[in-house]
């Protein structure tokens, strides 16, 4: 009778013995520098692939009227909630689930895959919803003034209308990259970029649509991601999503959010940012400083964040995977080189960025002589500082893919409340419009000291825990040859 009554529990024992096979992956054998061009640099490929679509949209753009130019510029925070979503689910799951793996519970990580999924596509049409019914008074809270208002809602309500698509999109790249395709993530976006580049000018040059080519160019270049769909269920994936998923537990997706809470918050805190400088610069200089920021948001600055972005999410499959199989020595090493490349490669971008400030700005200025003078200026003030930047999303990233969410959060958290809005609201009493500008290259010097300060000690935690894990390996095979 005993034994009767404990089948039901060997059953599980057995079942989890199935599901907790060793997962075969590259991830925690090949060397952590090829592992890192591999996924790191897709990741920013994509992305970057994604900005010039962006670069090319400010081109058609520039030719626009200032006011045209503004409208868009509110309309294009629409685009900040995609990415602001799509990362919390993204980035959420993907840690989750590359945890998983690396401690080899397949079966388990593949379901919280199909439950992200579904849960994204409720979440994201309620959004949408939403959106479409308080559309003007969004734009309005976005910082739209009553001459803009019609522009903004204009190009917007084609963005919120396929918001579900996008989010899916950005939520189905990453989740790519964590099955160990990042090339095939990349290829989607390069795909969308030339889908984009083609039908905007299409609509622009031929059609004579004005902004409403542009609502469209971006709607696709943020949409064609989403047929990735279509390799998870038909394509050669431990992670194939099924019907039974739509059966959502809240606890996982739980998990998912508040994994991805780190990556969001920073989203967040950068959504209200956009919103503070639009009224801020609308307050204090009008509507060619609202444009400015245009440029800088919508493509120059957004080139640069959508890099930082590829290389975070590059790095944290990696991070996830070893760190769920104990491999802290990888761990270790990948967050090293991470950081040695993502300063180089930011401090070159930068000072190129600074160099030809020029020529970048006459690219998306249309020949309007202030404009162009003050894109100058705002182009080289906003981002001089961005490898701060860079490198404290990057550690972020590193605490997020180990569900250690408290630190993540509060590295992104930190530089915004404690610095950046405070720095937005006092530095206009001394510098008029020009301190709107100096508050966020300000903001980064404190945000990246604190963000060092963390990886400093966890250095220090990763080697201890490397060393202890060999003495424990040593002395097991010791024992082992006493015992023969």
């Amino acid at each position: 009778m005993g034994r009767e009554g404990n089948r039901p529990s060997v059953k599980r024992d057995q079942a989890e013995a199935i599901n907790n096979v060793e997962y075969d992956s590259i991830l925690g054998t090949k060397s952590i520098p090829s592992l890192y061009f591999r996924f790191a640099l897709a990741g920013i490929m994509a992305n970057l692939i994604l900005g010039v679509v962006a670069v090319i949209d400010g081109h058609f753009v520039s030719y626009f009227s200032v006011l045209e130019v503004e409208g868009i510029g509110i309309g294009f925070t629409v685009m900040v909630i995609t990415r602001m979503v799509g990362v919390l689910f993204g980035i959420g799951a993907g840690a989750v689930i590359s945890l998983r793996l690396g401690k080899g519970k397949i079966e388990e990580g593949r379901s919280i895959m199909g439950q992200t999924l579904w849960f994204t596509l409720f979440f994201s049409i309620l959004l949408a919803v939403i959106g479409l019914v308080y559309e003007k008074e969004l734009m309005i809270l976005f910082g739209a003034s009553s001459e803009s208002l019609s522009y903004a809602v204009e190009y917007s309500r084609l963005l919120w209308i396929t918001l579900p698509i996008t989010i899916l999109a950005v939520v189905l790249s990453i989740l790519t990259t964590i099955d160990e395709k990042p090339l095939l993530s990349m290829n989607s976006w390069l795909l969308a970029a030339l889908v984009a580049g083609a039908t905007e000018w299409v609509l622009v040059t031929k059609f004579d649509m004005g902004m409403m080519g542009s609502s469209w160019a971006n709607t696709i270049a943020q949409s064609v991601p989403a047929l990735l769909i279509f390799y998870f269920w038909f394509g050669k994936t431990k992670l194939k999503p099924k019907m039974k998923d739509i059966k959502i537990k809240l606890k996982k997706i739980g998990e998912v959010v508040w994994t991805g809470f780190a990556s969001f918050s920073g989203q967040l805190m950068m959504f209200f940012a956009i919103i503070f400088m639009n009224n801020l610069l609308q307050e204090y200089g009008g509507g060619l400083h609202v444009a400015a920021f245009t440029i800088q948001n919508g493509y120059v600055t957004n080139l640069l964040a959508l890099a930082a972005l590829g290389g975070m999410t590059g790095l944290q499959p990696i991070i996830s995977y070893n760190y769920g199989a104990g491999n802290y020595d990888r761990v270790r090493d990948a967050i090293k080189f991470g950081l040695i490349f993502t300063t180089a490669f930011f401090v070159i971008t930068t000072a190129m960025l600074i160099i030809f400030a020029d020529p970048i700005v006459t690219f998306f200025a249309g020949g309007d002589p202030e404009l162009h003078q003050l894109g100058v200026w705002t182009t080289i003030i906003f981002n001089s500082l961005f490898t701060f930047n860079a490198i404290s999303m990057l550690i972020s990233g590193y605490y997020e893919a180990q569900e250690r969410n408290w630190t993540a959060t509060f590295i992104n958290v930190s530089k915004m409340v404690l610095f950046a809005f405070p720095f937005m609201f006092i530095f206009p009493k001394f510098w008029g419009v020009d301190g709107i500008w100096y508050s966020f290259p300000a903001a980064e010097i404190p945000g990246v000291l604190i963000a060092l300060y963390f990886i400093k000690k966890e250095f220090k935690y990763l080697n201890e825990m490397s060393a202890n894990k060999e003495f424990k390996y040593l002395n097991e095979m010791t024992t082992k040859k006493l015992s023969l």
